[in-house]
């Protein structure tokens, strides 16, 4: 399963570049340089956590769309 992690400094970027480096394996980054994202494995993720690029409650994504609203059922 990929990871979607949003940089939000230039330092950030950095760290992330550093540990990234030093892994094996493939990242991508999407968006502009003022709003890079970086799409990661598992390992890479872990490796930033662990390496405190990125905190350990950092939001994975938000749910979009509306939510269902339950049918009402007709007696």
């Amino acid at each position: 399963m990929g990871h979607v992690v949003h940089i939000r400094s230039k330092e950030q970027y950095i760290q992330a570049l550093g540990v990234l480096d030093k892994l094996g394996g493939t990242w991508q980054w999407v968006g502009s340089s003022s709003d890079p994202v970086l799409l990661l494995t598992d390992g890479q993720y872990q490796a930033l956590l662990h390496a405190g690029v990125i905190p350990l409650n950092d939001k994975k994504g938000e749910p979009r769309g509306k939510k269902a609203v339950a049918k009402k059922t007709k007696s």
